[in-house]
C-alpha cells in the first residue's frame, strides 16, 4: 500500500480556542460561549450548514487578540462534527487549494504551477490562475462542507454566482481557453461528489450541461484540531449517470411549521413541478410570517425539497414515524406532530441528510 500523505502545516498562525455554538443571528456572525462568556464571532461562510451548526456543538475559533482592529475578536475556522473536524473558512479555502496544487496533490492538475490569484477574465474573477507548458488555466475553487453516507454535495444554499461561473468556464473552453472547477470537500470519508439538486436545482442542471465541456475535480481533505490538513481522497467519483437520473423536478417536500401549541412536520409527494410547489409553500410561509426561502428556518417553519427518481415515501414516513409517532394521512401526504421545533435537532437533520443522500447514490466500488 502507498504511504499515507503527510499533513500540511496549519492553515493559520493565529492562536486557536474552542467555543460552544449558541445561535446564528445572520449569515456572517454566530453567537458562541467562550470561557463562560457570550461572544459575537465572525462566520466567514455564507452557507447554511444546518447539519453542522446545531446548538451546543463545539467550534474551533481563531483568536485575533484583544487589540485587533476589527469588530469581532474571533473567527470561526472549523466545526467538531461526529468526532471529525470540518473546515468552514471559505476565505482560506483558496489558500488550501493553492497549497494542494503547488504540492502536486490534485490529479489532473499536477503539471501546473500557480501564477496568480483572483484573476479577471471577461466579466468574472477566478480564484487561481495556473500555467503549464501549453497555456494558462483559470481555476475556480469551491468549498464543500455538506456530506453524509460517503456522499458530498454542493451547494448547501442557492448560488446564482456559482451557476454563472460554471457556465462561463464551460464557454471559455468553447472559445479555446482553458478552465476547470475544483471542489475541496472537508469530510475525510467522502467517496463521491454530486451537485446538491435538492437545494439548487438550477446549479445542478447547469452542472449536468457541462459534463463534456469542463474538467471538474473533487478532493476530500482530513483536518486536525490544530488545522493541519492532508488529502484523504484525491479523486472523488463524480457519478454523472446517477446525477442525470436523480436531477429531476419531482420527489417530496418536508415542511416544518408551527401548529397550535406545537409543530407540524408534513411530508408531501409530488410527481412533478417540485420547484414550483416548494416556491409556493415558501411564499405561503412568508405571508404567514414563516420562513422566507425553501430550506431556510424562520420563526415558524421551513421547506426542504427532497428530489428523487424513486418514490421513497414508505421509507421516509417510517423514519419520521420513529421520530414523531404515527402521522395523520390525507390525499396528498402525511402530517406528524411534535412539541418543539424539530429543525435545529440532530435527529431531524440526520433524517434529512439520509433522505437527500441515501447510500444508493454511491457508485458500485467494483
Amino acid at each position: 500500500m502507498p504511504p499515507e500523505p503527510s499533513f500540511y502545516p496549519p492553515i493559520t498562525s493565529l492562536s486557536l480556542v474552542e467555543g460552544m455554538y449558541l445561535s446564528r443571528p445572520n449569515r456572517f456572525s454566530v453567537e458562541c460561549l467562550i470561557d463562560g462568556m457570550e461572544e459575537y464571532v465572525f462566520m466567514p461562510n455564507p452557507g447554511r450548514m444546518r447539519e453542522l451548526l446545531l446548538p451546543g456543538v463545539k467550534l474551533i475559533l481563531a483568536d485575533h487578540g484583544l487589540h485587533a482592529n476589527r469588530r469581532t475578536r474571533y473567527t470561526v475556522m472549523a466545526v467538531r462534527y461526529r468526532e471529525r473536524i470540518v473546515f468552514v473558512h471559505t476565505h482560506l479555502n483558496n489558500l488550501a487549494a493553492r497549497i494542494l496544487v503547488e504540492g502536486r496533490a490534485v490529479p489532473g492538475l499536477r503539471s501546473y504551477a500557480v501564477v496568480g490569484s483572483e484573476v479577471a477574465f471577461g466579466p468574472h474573477r477566478y480564484d487561481l490562475l495556473l500555467r503549464d507548458n501549453a497555456a494558462d488555466l483559470y481555476l475556480e475553487v469551491k468549498s464543500c462542507t455538506l456530506s453524509a453516507n460517503g456522499i458530498a454535495m454542493f451547494p448547501d444554499a442557492v448560488t446564482e454566482r456559482g451557476r454563472r461561473h460554471l457556465l462561463a468556464l464551460a464557454q471559455m473552453h468553447a472559445e479555446g481557453k482553458r478552465g476547470a472547477l475544483l471542489f475541496l470537500v472537508h469530510h475525510e470519508n467522502a467517496r463521491a461528489f454530486l451537485p446538491d439538486y435538492h437545494t439548487d436545482f438550477a446549479f445542478a442542471r447547469a452542472f449536468c450541461e457541462v459534463e463534456d465541456r469542463l474538467p471538474v475535480f473533487a478532493v476530500a481533505l482530513e483536518w486536525t484540531s490544530d488545522l493541519r490538513f492532508r488529502v484523504s481522497n484525491p479523486r472523488l467519483v463524480i457519478p454523472w449517470d446517477v446525477i442525470r437520473k436523480e436531477c429531476v423536478d419531482r420527489g417530496h417536500l418536508v415542511c416544518v411549521a408551527r401548529g397550535g401549541t406545537g409543530y407540524r412536520v408534513s411530508l408531501t409527494r409530488y410527481m412533478g413541478e417540485l420547484s414550483r410547489m416548494a416556491g409556493m409553500r415558501a411564499a405561503h410561509a412568508t405571508r404567514a410570517g414563516h420562513a422566507g426561502r425553501p430550506g431556510r428556518p424562520g420563526r415558524a417553519g421551513a421547506v426542504y425539497p427532497v428530489r428523487s427518481s424513486n418514490d421513497a415515501s414508505e421509507g421516509m414516513t417510517g423514519v419520521l414515524s420513529g421520530l414523531y409517532g404515527n402521522p395523520s394521512e390525507d390525499f396528498d401526504g402525511w402530517t406528524f406532530r411534535c412539541a418543539t421545533d424539530p429543525a435545529p435537532t440532530p435527529e431531524f437533520q440526520e433524517a434529512l441528510l439520509n433522505f437527500r443522500m441515501p447510500r444508493r447514490l454511491l457508485p458500485d466500488p467494483h
